[in-house]
C-alpha cells in the first residue's frame, strides 16, 4: 500500500536497484463524507490497456489540444478525441512502458522498464525509432524544438533528435546508494530544458547541446544515514511564465528564476508527489500527502489541508479556479484555492491515480493504474437572467 511515510526507495546497484518499504504503521486518512459545492460532470470514459502493479511509473495523458495520448505499463497505446473519448487508433508496441508520452512536434515519446527509448507517429501510432539508453525510465520525457528530452534512473540527462533518435548530448549527475523510486520531468522552456535529480540538484541546460546555464541545491544531504541524507527531487518541477518552482524530499520548496537561476524564495519542505501552480499561489503535496499553499510571489505559508493524509496524493493540477489532486483508491478531489477546504470528489477508479491530473482548455483528464482514462468539467450555474424594465 502506499500510505508509508517514505512510501518506495530504491536501493541503488548500478543503474537497476531493489525496492523496499518502510510502514510507519499510520493508515490512510479515512474519506468523510462533504457538500459538494461544485458539480462535477464525467464527459467520457475509456481504458487503455491492461493494470499495473503499482510500480510508481510515470505514465500520464498527453495531449496536443485536439486529441488525449495515453499508454499503458504492457505496452498498448491510444489516441482518443478530447472532446468525446472516440477511440482514434491504437497501437501494441510489446515493450514495457514505464514512463510518459511526452508530445511535440508530431511525436510520441515514452520510456520503458528496460531502458528504451521509442517515439511513435502521433497521426496514427507508428514506430518512427526506438533507442537503447542504458537504464530504466520513470519519468515522461520532454520535447522542444527538435529534441526530446529524457531523464532515466542512472542520473543522466540526455537529449535526443526528434526525426531519428541520434543522441545529441548527455548530462550526467552523481546518484546517491539511496533515492526515491521515480524521477523528475524535464521540462523545456524557451531554448532550455529545466531537470531536477537524485543528489538534490536542479539545473537548466541549453537544449540544443546540454551545456549548463545554471544549477541549484534545492536539498543538501544531511544527517548519519543514508535515509537521513535522502535528497531527490523524485517530482517536484514545474516552470511557469519566466519562474521555476522545485520541491524536493527532506529539503525545500524554492522560487528560481528561469534565466539567472537566482533564488527568488525558499520555504521548508519535503514531498515526493510535487507541485502545482496558479497565478496567486504554488501548491505541494508533501512526503504526508498533506496539501500546502504557497504565496507563489513570497513563499509564505496560506493554508494546510491534512483530511488526505497519508493518502498518496498526486501533484496538485490548477483547474477552473480550483486545485485538483488524485489519490491511492481511484478518486479526484476538489479544493478551493482560497481556503483549502473540499469543492466535490469524483471516483475515476478503484485503482490507484498516480501521475497529476491534466488540464486542457475547460476539461481535466487522469489516468488510473487499471488503464482508466476519463474526463471531467466543471458545470457552472448559468446566472438568472434580469428582469425586463417595465414600459410603464
Amino acid at each position: 500500500m502506499r500510505w508509508l511515510v517514505l512510501a518506495v526507495v530504491v536501493l541503488s546497484v548500478g543503474v537497476g536497484g531493489c525496492a523496499r518499504e518502510i510502514d510507519n504503521s499510520e493508515p490512510p486518512a479515512e474519506l468523510q463524507a462533504i457538500d459538494d459545492r461544485l458539480e462535477i460532470q464525467r464527459i467520457w470514459r475509456a481504458r487503455v490497456g491492461g493494470a499495473s502493479e503499482r510500480l510508481r511509473l510515470g505514465l500520464a495523458p498527453a495531449t496536443d489540444g485536439a486529441r488525449i495520448y495515453a499508454g499503458s505499463y504492457d505496452g498498448e497505446v491510444a489516441s482518443f478525441d478530447a472532446q468525446t473519448g472516440q477511440r482514434q487508433w491504437v497501437a501494441q508496441t510489446e515493450l514495457l512502458l514505464s514512463a510518459g508520452p511526452a508530445y511535440g512536434a508530431g511525436v510520441l515519446a515514452f520510456g520503458t522498464i528496460d531502458g528504451e527509448l521509442i517515439a511513435l507517429d502521433a497521426e496514427n501510432g507508428e514506430e518512427l525509432w526506438r533507442r537503447a539508453v542504458g537504464a530504466e525510465v520513470l519519468a515522461p520525457p520532454a520535447i522542444g524544438g527538435d529534441v526530446v528530452a529524457m531523464r532515466s534512473v542512472d542520473g543522466r540527462l540526455r537529449g535526443y533528435a526528434v526525426q531519428d533518435g541520434r543522441e545529441l548530448w548527455s548530462v550526467e549527475q552523481t546518484v546517491p546508494a539511496l533515492t526515491m523510486r521515480g524521477n523528475t520531468a524535464p521540462s523545456v522552456a524557451g531554448t532550455a530544458v529545466v531537470s531536477g535529480f537524485d543528489n538534490g540538484r536542479l539545473g537548466a541546460y541549453d537544449l540544443s547541446s546540454g551545456d549548463p546555464v545554471w544549477e541549484v541545491i534545492v536539498a543538501a544531504p544531511a544527517g548519519r544515514t543514508e535515509l537521513e541524507r535522502l535528497v531527490d527531487i523524485s517530482a517536484g518541477l514545474q516552470v511557469v511564465g519566466n519562474d521555476v518552482y522545485a520541491v524536493g524530499y527532506n529539503g525545500r520548496a524554492l522560487g528560481i528564476a528561469l534565466e539567472t537561476g537566482s533564488v527568488l524564495w525558499e520555504q521548508e519542505l519535503s514531498s515526493y508527489s510535487g507541485l502545482g501552480v496558479d497565478l496567486d499561489s504554488v501548491y505541494v503535496t508533501d512526503e504526508f500527502s498533506e496539501v500546502v499553499a504557497l504565496d507563489r510571489g513570497a513563499g509564505t505559508p496560506r493554508w494546510r489541508q491534512n483530511a488526505l493524509r497519508l493518502r498518496d496524493l498526486t501533484a496538485p493540477s490548477a483547474y477552473a479556479n480550483t486545485i485538483v489532486v488524485g489519490d491511492f483508491e481511484g478518486y479526484l478531489h476538489w479544493i478551493d484555492p482560497r481556503d483549502g477546504s473540499f469543492l466535490a470528489r469524483e471516483r475515476v477508479s478503484q485503482r490507484s491515480i498516480s501521475a497529476a491530473p491534466l488540464v486542457v482548455g475547460a476539461n481535466l483528464f487522469a489516468q488510473a493504474e487499471d488503464g482508466t482514462v476519463a474526463a471531467y468539467t466543471v458545470l457552472f450555474e448559468e446566472p438568472e437572467p434580469e428582469p425586463a424594465d417595465d414600459p410603464a
